[in-house]
């Protein structure tokens, strides 16, 4: 069931939404929705989905790029941020993810939408597009693994001796790059990944190794940007040029820059990008 947790409040004609929708299984997603279009408008819906360990918070210094002319959904996935955690051995797949996305897009918007994810969540938005095309007007991956990282048995070991906080200060130079602040750094640690439920990233981390999502990229049909940067400690740009090169149609933006999370680190860079890509397929989008 669709139901507002909060009262919505309207300042001088905004409109910030917090929601919940309830899974069959007893999950609750949480959803918040930023909506300062013009309300005699139809206005297009955006959704933004989240990377791993992380929440709908990510995406903070997003929204005033877009609020005014979309109507910005930013969804807390199953186990993280303020949706239900997810135990240990939960059995994570990508069906149980692209089915929580749809009923979210399908119950909530209820018209094709503009679908932008970060890190996993590009994956994720990736793998939507390409199974529901009819849902997606476009679609944007910022540095996206269609391939699981190596690695992830360091970070278990990691999270289960010294606990989420300290692997997430541990990691957030190399996901944020050289060019952020430390107090930038900080408020990544303890507010977005430091608070991050710990049985739901292990089993997360349990199931992301068999990631690999790179049969389903020839099928995505929409108008697609894909960002990524030259300094990623993860992936290079040519095996990124590979990739990308089986989405037909599709456009790659390359930063330069040293984080592997570019959405994080180069926020308003990434937004305009995005926007200006949003701009030259409104025609055939809208």
């Amino acid at each position: 069931m669709w139901k507002p947790s909060l009262i919505p409040l309207d300042f001088d004609k905004r409109l910030i939404m917090i929601h919940s929708i309830k899974r069959p299984d007893g999950c609750e997603l949480l959803l918040e929705i930023d909506d300062f279009t013009n309300p005699w408008e139809d206005a297009p819906w955006l959704v933004m989905i989240h990377g791993f360990a992380e929440s709908r918070q990510a995406w903070r210094a997003w929204v005033p790029h877009f609020a005014r002319d979309f109507k910005v959904l930013r969804l807390d996935l199953r186990g993280f941020g303020e949706s239900t955690a997810m135990s240990e051995t939960f059995p994570w797949s990508m069906d149980v993810i692209m089915d929580d996305i749809h009923e979210v897009v399908t119950r909530v918007c209820k018209t094709p939408i503009h679908l932008i994810g970060a890190k996993s969540g590009g994956t994720f938005a990736l793998e939507f597009a390409a199974r529901f095309p009819e849902l997606i007007k476009t679609v944007v991956g910022v540095t996206p693994p269609v391939i699981a990282a190596q690695g992830v048995e360091g970070w278990i070991k990691a999270i289960k001796k010294d606990g989420v906080l300290q692997w997430a200060r541990s990691t957030m130079n190399g996901r944020l790059g050289s060019q952020v602040s430390e107090r930038e750094v900080e408020w990544w640690v303890r507010d977005i990944q430091g608070k991050t439920f710990q049985a739901s990233l292990l089993g997360y981390l349990s199931w992301i190794p068999a990631l690999d999502i790179r049969a389903s990229l020839p099928k995505i049909v929409a108008p697609s940007l894909v960002i990524t940067t030259t300094g990623s400690g993860l992936r290079s740009v040519e095996s990124v040029r590979a990739w990308h090169a089986t989405i037909e149609g599709s456009t790659l933006h390359v930063i330069e820059g040293d984080a592997w999370h570019a959405a994080g680190a180069y926020p308003d860079l990434c937004a305009q990008i995005v926007r200006n890509f949003l701009t030259l397929n409104s025609t055939t989008s809208d």
